[in-house]
Order: C-alpha cells, then sequence, then structure tokens
C-alpha cells in the first residue's frame, strides 16, 4: 500500500478545495451591507409594527408612520441645529419628555347608590392639556428641544422669546467639549402639543439631516 496519495487523488482534492472556496466568496458578496442612507433605513422601521417618527430638516416636515403609511404630519417653522449637526440620518431612541405629563387616574365608578358624586371627578387629560413646549432626550446623546415660533400675546411671546434663548444659552454650553448635540424644533403650538402626545418612549425616531451622507 502507498504511503502517499496518488497523483488523481491530489487533483480532485484541489478541485474540491477551489470550488469551495469560490462557493464561499460568492456567499460572503451576498451579504447585505448595513447602509445609513434614509430610504434604506426607513425601510428597515417599515418593516416593524412599531410607530415611528421621521424628522426631515430639510424638507421641514416631521412625519408619524406606521408600516411606512404617514399617519400624521407636522410641518416645522424651523428647524435648527444647535453646535454640529449630525453627518448622516440616524434612527434615535427617545428615553425622556420633560417636561412629563401623565394622564391623571380615573376611580371606578362606585357601588353604593346613597353615595354622592365628587364635586371635581378626574378627568382624563386631552392633547389640549400637552405642553408646547418641552424636551425630548434620546438615548444616543441628543435632544430635541421642540417650541412654538411664536404666540399671539406679546407679553407671553416676549417671555416664549427669553426661556427660548436661555435654553439655546444653556445647550450651547453643554456641547462644550461634549459629544451631546441638540436640535431645535419651531411648531406651531396645535402641532406641537399633538407631536407631544404622539411621541411615546421608547419610540423609534429618524432623523435626516439637512445634507445627509449617504455612506
Amino acid at each position: 500500500m502507498p504511503l502517499y496519495p496518488s497523483g488523481s487523488y491530489l487533483v480532485w482534492v484541489l478541485l474540491l478545495t477551489v470550488v469551495l472556496g469560490e462557493a464561499c466568496s460568492s456567499q460572503s458578496r451576498a451579504q447585505p451591507k448595513v447602509s445609513s442612507h434614509p430610504v434604506d433605513q426607513e425601510l428597515q422601521l417599515a418593516k416593524t409594527k412599531s410607530l415611528y417618527v421621521v424628522i426631515d430638516t430639510k424638507k421641514n416636515i416631521v412625519f408619524l408612520k406606521a408600516r411606512g403609511i404617514p399617519l400624521r404630519t407636522f410641518p416645522l417653522t424651523k428647524a435648527e441645529w444647535i453646535g454640529d449637526p449630525l453627518a448622516h440620518s440616524t434612527a434615535l431612541h427617545l428615553h425622556t419628555k420633560d417636561p412629563s405629563v401623565s394622564p391623571l387616574p380615573i376611580s371606578p365608578p362606585s357601588e353604593s347608590p346613597t353615595e354622592s358624586p365628587e364635586e371635581n371627578p378626574l378627568t382624563p387629560l386631552t392633547v389640549n392639556d400637552m405642553p408646547n413646549r418641552y424636551e425630548l432626550t434620546f438615548q444616543e446623546h441628543l435632544t430635541i428641544l421642540v417650541q412654538p415660533p411664536h404666540l399671539p400675546s406679546f407679553w407671553a411671546n416676549m417671555g416664549h422669546q427669553i426661556a427660548g434663548l436661555g435654553r439655546r444659552i444653556a445647550a450651547r454650553i453643554a456641547t462644550w467639549g461634549d459629544s451631546h448635540q441638540y436640535l431645535v424644533l419651531s411648531l406651531d403650538p396645535a402641532e406641537a402639543q399633538a407631536l407631544y402626545w404622539a411621541a411615546i418612549p421608547p419610540m423609534t425616531c429618524l432623523v435626516i439631516p439637512e445634507n445627509p451622507s449617504s455612506k
């Protein structure tokens, strides 16, 4: 019995190695690449069953979507970055809302017919009870400051402008030496209230900067 394999056996082994190598190479080339393009990212969000928000700072509009279908649009008066904007479109996860508004508890009806009803019964909150100036903080070190562009009353508008300036200064200082980013969205008060009502942690939010990178 020969100690070494015959030449034909070696040829078959080499051919099998080449074929398997080509197959593995083809599979590796066929693997999908992770894209930061906003269209590709939204397609991934549309595959889920959850509601999500798309903020397009170039088109000045916010979408509330489900399965890729717009449920509501929130037109922006202005979108402004404090510090450096995002380099590319990014999917963020909502962590907290400040201030935090929770629905009031509703007591079950009393079974005693003789008990008189309360003078001031608790009622559930509606969208009109939501704030129109608030902060949305995301897990990925980004905070969105939502505010109305102006208020009808002169003194209320002056107070609003002063408060907005203070928030901008505080946000600007916070960006010094820190990776936290801030985005200011100006909406009509009713639209801001509706956006607060719709934004429920840990909702996903796709933020598209004005000039997103497609890499």
